[in-house]
């Protein structure tokens, strides 16, 4: 290990600045300068697997259109359109919706890239149903506006439409949470610094990238915890029925051995 990284290390273990991120998800930096981090191999890999539980969780039906929300580089607006669905991807991250767009024009798919906050898209009753993956919900300090966006999605589903909604659950992590990681890259080192805050209902969570050719990465985020019952009060408050919840996309019970937090709920008729 080299000296450089020896202090890079020292001085994020030290750690500073946790408070006022504010509006931490509306800065692309974020996404662009961690995007092999959150779009690893191995994750892009896994996609073809969870489109297929997908299917099986929203009892999807070949045609029917679906809203993927946070759909970043269209993994899974890719995958399912490939396979005969109707898809619209809304993102926040410009460079991400280019790449998506150029990803699907390359293969003939029609897919709807759309730029906007997930707080503000909606098109009433138009969706047979709507994924939201990989905790991309509870960014905001104030919970009307994470609300706001699961209202967006009811007011966006037909009658009978279904939403999943993917986080980490407040009982998952009080069994694997720890402060901090290290993990080496192709390219370099990332470490991962982690703090639980007003009593388990926020995470914040500091990155940084050292790459070996001495360029350093690091942005701080944070985003809201939930149990089980929380999340089922939060959907029913907003109108949804039939709420499910697993412990992972294959269906197994939720609990503390969970890896997942896996909620299907179904907009009323």
């Amino acid at each position: 290990m080299t000296e450089h990284l020896k202090d890079e290390l020292k001085s994020f273990k030290a750690g500073s600045g946790w408070l006022n991120m504010g509006r931490w998800f509306e800065d692309e930096s974020f996404w662009e300068e961690f995007k092999q981090i959150l779009f690893s191999e191995e994750r892009i890999k896994k996609t073809p697997y969870q489109v297929d539980r997908f299917i099986e969780l929203l009892d999807l039906k070949r045609g029917d259109k679906i809203l993927d929300q946070c759909s970043g580089i269209g993994r899974h607006s890719l995958e399912l359109a490939r396979r005969g669905y109707e898809v619209t991807g809304v993102d926040i991250t410009g460079k991400y919706l280019k790449e998506a767009r150029e990803k699907a024009e390359n293969e003939g798919l029609n897919i709807e890239f759309v730029q906007a906050d997930i707080r503000d898209f909606k098109r009433d009753n138009f969706y047979d149903a709507c994924i939201n993956f990989y905790t991309s919900f509870g960014y905001s300090e104030d919970e009307d506006e994470n609300i706001k966006a699961i209202e967006n999605v009811h007011s966006s589903l037909k009658p009978k439409g279904k939403f999943l909604l993917d986080v980490m659950g407040k009982e998952v992590l009080d069994e694997i949470y720890t402060d901090e990681d290290l993990w080496r890259l192709d390219d370099g080192y990332f470490l991962e610094k982690r703090k639980i805050r007003d009593d388990l209902d926020m995470l914040e969570s500091k990155w940084k990238f050292i790459k070996d050719n001495g360029e350093v990465k690091e942005h701080k985020f944070m985003y809201k915890l939930y149990t089980e019952e929380e999340i089922r009060k939060l959907l029913k408050e907003v109108g949804f029925e039939e709420i499910n919840i697993y412990g992972d996309l294959d269906g197994s019970r939720y609990g503390k051995q969970a890896s997942r937090l896996i909620a299907v709920a179904q907009k009323q008729i």
